[in-house]
């Protein structure tokens, strides 16, 4: 059957309701769209693999549970049309890994505004139209890891006011100052092999209440000592699988709260004094695959309870607790797991 204007989406809908196990094809004014049942949903998609309308397999039992789930993973799903979710706006977790869709389009989730889990992952996505997420204002989890992007901005966070966790592993991010303001709630940031080398000052503005940041496999060589300023609730900090050189003194002044802190697999040689000042609640402090050549004893002074990976054999006997000990060490290690072998000099 032929549909043509305004009756189109109403037709669909209608379709969505009534549609069993076989496969339905109805044609539009412009394109076919092919209707079937998948993970529970009827879906509609037409052939330019545009996702029409999609509707519940059976309403009346959705209607009793609380958290809703929509599963559209690995339908090669390359855009979305303005109702598509009209007919399950109740909806709690969205699942849309897998896809290619390479730009999020603003209009894309204006339906579901009941959402707190929202997975984008492996979608081929370079590009988020500023205001794509103004409507979830209950997100609390957002996955875009998997995809080509590479620049964010303030006005793509419009809305995202409980957004807890964000992450962005395995793009091409291209950090800046503010880039993540407006997201005051979030509390867990991955960034990943994202070939970073480099983190403006500002970049973490606006967020206070960060606890887990997660910045391994990259390409950063350099931090300035006030790049972390503002992060006084962090509880962990991974900067593993990095080209860091230098880690400047006062870094991490004021991170009190941190428990554990990554950095091995760097290109560290040097462990001057001054450098972990501010961590007193350390417990776990990663150190294998570097360079270590010369230690600052005083640096682990005022960590009275860190544990350190790989550890220490000073003169011959393995060392954990360096409470009371002073001057320096000259160092060497063979493997990424064996402690560092060193002697007082």
């Amino acid at each position: 059957m032929r549909l043509s204007g305004g009756m189109n989406y109403l037709i669909k809908s209608i379709l969505v309701i009534f549609l069993k196990t076989t496969i339905v094809r109805v044609s539009t004014e412009n394109t076919p769209v092919f209707c079937r049942v998948h993970n529970h949903l009827y879906i509609c998609v037409n052939e330019g693999n545009s996702l029409e309308t999609i509707g519940f397999e059976n309403a009346q039992a959705v209607e009793t549970i609380d958290d809703v789930e929509l599963h559209l993973e690995s339908l090669d799903i390359v855009d979305m049309s303005e109702h598509v979710f009209w007919n399950v706006r109740n909806s709690t977790a969205l699942y849309m890994s897998e896809n290619d869709m390479g730009v999020i389009r603003k209009y894309y989730f204006q339906a579901v505004d009941q959402l707190t889990y929202l997975d984008l992952k492996n979608n081929g996505i370079s590009h988020i139209e500023d205001g794509a997420f103004a409507s979830l204002t209950n997100l609390e989890t957002l996955l875009l890891d998997g995809n080509n992007i590479t620049q964010l901005g303030s006005a793509i966070w419009r809305g995202l006011s409980s957004l807890r966790e964000l992450y962005a592993t395995n793009n091409s991010i291209v950090l800046k100052k503010n880039i993540f303001r407006g997201l005051r709630q979030l509390e867990t940031l991955a960034l990943d092999a994202n070939e970073i080398s480099d983190i403006p000052m500002g970049t973490f503005n606006g967020l206070p209440h960060m606890d887990l940041l997660y910045l391994s496999r990259n390409k950063i060589m350099t931090i300035h000592q006030d790049v972390f300023r503002g992060l006084m609730e962090l509880n962990e900090l991974d900067l593993s699988k990095n080209q860091i050189t230098f880690i400047p003194s006062g870094l991490f002044r004021n991170m009190g709260s941190l428990d554990s802190l990554w950095l091995n697999l760097n290109r560290l040689t040097t462990l001057q004094a001054g450098i972990f000042d501010g961590l007193h609640n350390l417990s776990l402090l990663f150190l294998s695959g570097n360079d270590l050549d010369l230690i600052d004893l005083s640096v682990f002074r005022m960590m009275a309870r860190v544990s350190i990976e790989p550890g220490f054999i000073i003169d011959g006997s393995f060392t954990t607790n360096f409470t009371g000990i002073n001057g320096f060490l000259r160092c060497e290690t063979t493997t990424t797991q064996d402690p560092y072998t060193c002697e007082e000099v």
